[in-house]
């Protein structure tokens, strides 16, 4: 299901889609002819008639199938017309009903009242704090050698995912390294990182593929990156990573740009 902001995005990209087509539609039947097309099928053969107002109907020949077809076309656009203004209408006495998440007045109600209520949906505190708890993180039972550490104070296995580990956490994103993740097949993989957006529930596996100029090392990522894909980790959903090489190593800018995108 849903989350509450998440369908209030989902329905301003409707509105704005079906405004840009009503856009469009018009624009199309302001130019197109008048009179209404009719086909008659004989035989084998289609024939084609306009109808005016307060006129006869006429015979078009096939020199004026060029007519014929922007009349068609302006029947189409016609109909479609309708339901875009209907559903128009319907979306957005929707994003109406939305204004106010059943979380925000939870979180608008007095303390004193607030500890008389078991709310609905958990406030963005505890609900973090419950997914923590479900992600402990570090898992993964391959041993840290390496004596780097992040700003939280964390074992990680390269200056790299520190770097994103620091990112994440200056962002003020629920991260959680090294977590265990049951994948769809059954089979357990402990990505670099499961990022939560606490504003949309919705948590994603990152992982940053470190040695791309290496042959061996970038057929490996991208048979993980499939991997993932099958078990239905599509990027941008469910699935984010960053990658870099020997002599492109890894964009802070480009990171920054994933987390406003994807996690805030």
């Amino acid at each position: 299901m849903l989350e509450h902001n998440q369908f209030k995005e989902y329905l301003v990209r409707e509105i704005d889609e079906l405004q840009e087509t009503q856009k469009q539609l018009k624009a199309r039947l302001t130019g197109a002819p008048e009179g209404t097309l009719n086909l008659l099928q004989k035989n084998q053969n289609v024939q084609y008639y306009i109808y005016r107002e307060g006129r006869k109907r006429q015979y078009l020949s096939k020199k004026k199938k060029d007519l014929a077809a922007a009349l068609a076309q302006k029947a189409y656009d016609s109909k479609v017309l309708s339901i875009v203004e209907a559903r128009l209408k319907y979306g957005k006495r929707m994003l109406d009903e939305y204004h106010v998440s059943i979380d925000d007045m939870y979180q608008a109600m007095p303390a004193a009242r607030q500890a008389l209520v078991s709310p609905c949906i958990p406030a963005e505190e505890a609900y973090v704090r419950e997914w923590y708890e479900k992600n402990p993180g570090r898992e993964n039972p391959y041993p840290i050698l390496q004596k780097i550490f992040s700003e939280r104070g964390e074992p990680v296995r390269s200056k790299s995912e520190k770097i994103l580990a620091d990112l994440f956490y200056r962002n003020q994103i629920p991260y959680v390294y090294e977590p265990k993740v049951w994948m769809q097949d059954g089979r357990i993989v402990y990505p670099d990182f499961l990022l939560l957006n606490v504003r949309t529930r919705k948590a994603y596996v990152y992982e940053h593929f470190g040695m791309m100029d290496s042959p061996e090392y970038s057929q490996k990522a991208s048979e993980k990156i499939n991997y993932y894909m099958e078990n239905g980790y599509h990027y941008g959903d469910r699935f984010l990573f960053s990658m870099e090489t020997s002599k492109t190593p890894l964009n802070t800018k480009t990171v920054e740009k994933i987390i406003v995108k994807f996690l805030i």
